[in-house]
């Protein structure tokens, strides 16, 4: 007889749900909510609605891009649209937890292309890591070229993570004997960065650069439609390094920690209620938008669970 799940995993389901829950009630009740309604017009949906459009397909055709760039020739080579298709299957579960998508995302890519799962966890992984490099470079840039963000711990911590992924690569990609280190480094899973010739790891930089200049775009929009102004280094800044604190896996999407981030960060270039409630449409907008695409594809995932129930059967 099989075993319901644990009472670890029931409680690691539904955390992140407690937490954004938890935090937003938080919020909420530090604010005023006819000053929130207020700060929600017609402006905002003319300004946002098409940028979260541009922004969707515009980051959709980049993650595309960095995939097909990484997954090698193979007998059936993965196009682009293929790719796109992928990616938008993965975003249903990434809203719930970034590792679910991930982990949905490498074995869509193993189905589609000769990788193996850790060939394909591989390339994902990747991805992931130089996005978080480019975030937490161009947050250590922002910050040195000087903000008026109320950092305080928070700086020692970016710069510390920085520091750790270059000597990560440094490990990876040094070509000598690192002695004790060479079995962590020799694992399957650090193939992609590993063995990428710099030219494609270059490329790949351009790309998830672009990604992230994207995201810092769709959020200028969103203070352009709340009427919100901050000098442009401090929104770069806060930006980022909101978007680090979104990225955590302990809430939904980001849902409720963003929330608090923008407040922290921002704090007095407008009021919590103008901050709150921009956040909260950025954050909505988002979501909704990732949930209707991933819809519009969740047929991958659902024709992957069969192939693989009848493969175990």
């Amino acid at each position: 007889m099989s075993q319901g799940p644990s009472l670890r995993t029931t409680l690691g389901r539904i955390l992140p749900l407690l937490v954004s829950g938890a935090v937003l009630v938080w919020l909420f009740r530090r604010t005023d909510p006819a000053a929130l309604a207020d700060a929600i017009d017609a402006r905002v949906v003319a300004v946002l609605l098409p940028s979260l459009l541009v922004y969707g397909f515009g980051s959709l055709a980049i993650d595309a891009i960095s995939i097909r760039r990484l997954v090698p020739p193979g007998p059936a080579p993965l196009s682009l649209w293929t790719a796109a298709r992928l990616k938008c299957a993965s975003y249903l579960l990434g809203i719930f937890h970034y590792a679910l998508g991930a982990a949905s995302l490498t074995v869509l890519l193993r189905r589609r292309t000769s990788l193996s799962l850790t060939g394909a966890g591989s390339v994902v992984l990747l991805i992931a890591l130089t996005d978080l490099l480019v975030v937490l470079a161009s947050a250590s840039v922002a910050i040195v070229a000087g903000t008026q963000l109320q950092l305080g711990p928070q700086v020692g911590v970016i710069f510390a993570a920085l520091g750790a992924c270059a000597t990560g690569i440094f490990v990876l990609r040094w070509p000598g004997s690192l002695g004790p280190l060479d079995r962590l480094r020799e694992l399957a899973i650090f193939d992609g960065l590993r063995n990428i010739p710099l030219a494609r790891l270059g490329e790949l930089l351009v790309l998830r650069c672009l990604f992230c200049t994207g995201f810092v775009a769709i959020c200028v929009a969103a203070f352009v439609a709340f009427g919100i102004s901050a000098p442009p280094v401090q929104m770069v800044a806060g930006f980022l390094i909101a978007a680090l604190v979104a990225a955590l896996p302990i809430a939904v999407a980001g849902l409720g920690t963003s929330q608090a981030a923008f407040l922290f960060l921002f704090e007095g270039i407008a009021s919590p209620e103008r901050l709150l409630a921009m956040s909260l449409a950025l954050s909505f907008g988002l979501i909704s938008m990732r949930v209707a695409m991933g819809i519009a594809f969740a047929r991958e995932l659902t024709r992957e669970a069969w192939r693989e129930r009848d493969a175990a059967a």
